[in-house]
């Protein structure tokens, strides 16, 4: 288990460990110490490394190596590890709130960063800004794709300070950049027209991990005119399993592209069965970067791999030109700036407060425009407490993403004959 942010340390932690024959669990540096706790539980890691042990919530962790200590050591070590060996265990949450763990191989990773090189074009002399956490398998599949290639990156602590992202932009010349739909609005409204200078020298650019607002899309063609913006769509699962280009694809702006090189994808009803152009059904991907499985749960293992294809669990269409469609998530995640949230565990949580009777989470339009969704909370309560004491106890367990930024007082949760919520119905009243 690897605990840490963005640095060249935890990037040689990260492949030593594939080299030595381990499987490698990233973990990020703002996972709640409870989380932490039952991820230790559920994958019994051998090893617990992290850049500051103190912030890692396990009382085993080891530091890691400084690049001094890195440069200082003289063993030679031949790797021990081949295609088919698992190389990655990254957790996911699903829509049962259990965390999944997606065990990837060292082929299924290898396949990953030749496909994304491949649509998005990043050459040995390109200099990438990459403020995306290598925890997230995004920021790790930019970390696979330079592995691949040679390029320059340039690792940044995320996203809190735009404007310093801006200036290691210019700074640096640099060539590419990985960034989230969230990131690109910050950038939008700091920066603006001035952008533009970036475009000078900005040849590539990959967007991911959730949808882009019509707004940052037109700012990006605008701002950006000689840039290729490479927009994927992709699960833990299946990463990048499609890709849209901003400029070439102006023409269909709600769609997430075509699929990826080597990936195929279909549209299936629920036997399986292929659909025909236009018709509605649940997206289904094959290719060699779909996971082996899910760790220690074969049951649903066997429920999303059949016969070679990986059923997503989200729902869309394709067109008669093979452009995909995503209607939305047939369960119940919510997707905050492209991280997956689980309502279930905020329930939870919410339910603890004294005064909380009962709880509903979905997912509502972020009212600044910046995260695409935020997490809406319906509450049966009493009088008090009041919504500020909510958010503050709410803040002492839940990660920050996790955090309601909406409430609703309801007299009643919508539910069903059986006693369940009637989230459909909830999450109806957020887009009327």
């Amino acid at each position: 288990m690897l605990f840490g942010e963005n640095s060249i340390t935890f990037s040689v932690a990260y492949f030593a460990i594939h080299a030595a024959g381990g499987i490698a669990v990233p973990i990020g540096a703002d996972v709640s110490a409870e989380s932490v706790q039952q991820l230790l539980e559920d994958c019994a890691p051998s090893l617990v490394l992290a850049e500051n042990p103190r912030n890692a919530s396990a009382s085993a962790a080891r530091p890691l190596p400084t690049p001094e200590q890195w440069a200082e050591s003289d063993a030679a070590l031949e790797p021990r590890c081949s295609v088919e060996n698992p190389a990655d265990l990254l957790f996911t949450t699903g829509t049962t709130g259990r965390r999944k763990g997606v065990l990837l191989s060292h082929g299924n990773i290898a396949s990953a960063a030749t496909n994304i090189n491949a649509f998005v074009g990043t050459s040995a002399d390109d200099i990438e800004v990459v403020p995306i956490p290598l925890s997230h398998s995004f920021g790790l599949g930019r970390l696979r794709c330079w592995a691949r290639i040679g390029h320059s990156l340039v690792l940044e602590p995320g996203l809190r300070n735009p404007a310093l992202l801006y200036k290691r932009l210019v700074d640096t010349k640099a060539t590419g950049l990985a960034i989230v739909p969230a990131g690109v609005a910050l950038l939008r409204r700091l920066v603006g027209a001035r952008f533009a200078e970036v475009g000078t020298h900005l040849r590539y650019l990959e967007l991911g991990s959730a949808a882009v607002s019509p707004e940052d899309r037109r700012f990006l063609i605008d701002t950006l005119p000689t840039t290729r913006i490479c927009h994927h769509y992709g699960l833990t699962e299946a990463s990048r399993a499609a890709f849209c280009e901003l400029h070439r694809d102006w023409a269909k702006p709600n769609s997430i592209g075509r699929p990826a090189p080597n990936v195929e994808i279909r549209i299936a009803d629920e036997q399986g069965r292929s659909l025909p152009a236009a018709e509605v059904g649940e997206i289904l991907v094959r290719g060699g970067m779909v996971m082996q499985g899910y760790w220690q749960q074969a049951e649903l293992t066997r429920g999303t791999l059949r016969d070679g294809w990986l059923r997503s669990g989200d729902e869309g269409w394709m067109d008669d030109d093979g452009y995909l469609y995503l209607r939305g998530r047939k369960g119940d995640l919510i997707n905050v700036g492209g991280l997956k949230v689980a309502p279930h565990e905020i329930e939870r949580r919410l339910c603890e407060i004294p005064g909380v009777r009962e709880a509903a989470c979905v997912g509502a339009p972020d009212p600044r425009g910046v995260l695409g969704q935020v997490v809406k909370a319906f509450i049966v309560a009493d009088a008090e407490p009041s919504e500020l004491e909510i958010a503050e106890r709410l803040r002492r367990v839940l990660p920050e993403h996790e955090l309601p930024r909406l409430f609703e007082r309801v007299a009643a949760l919508p539910k069903t004959e059986s006693g369940k919520i009637k989230r459909a119905e909830l999450r109806a009243r957020e887009v009327r």
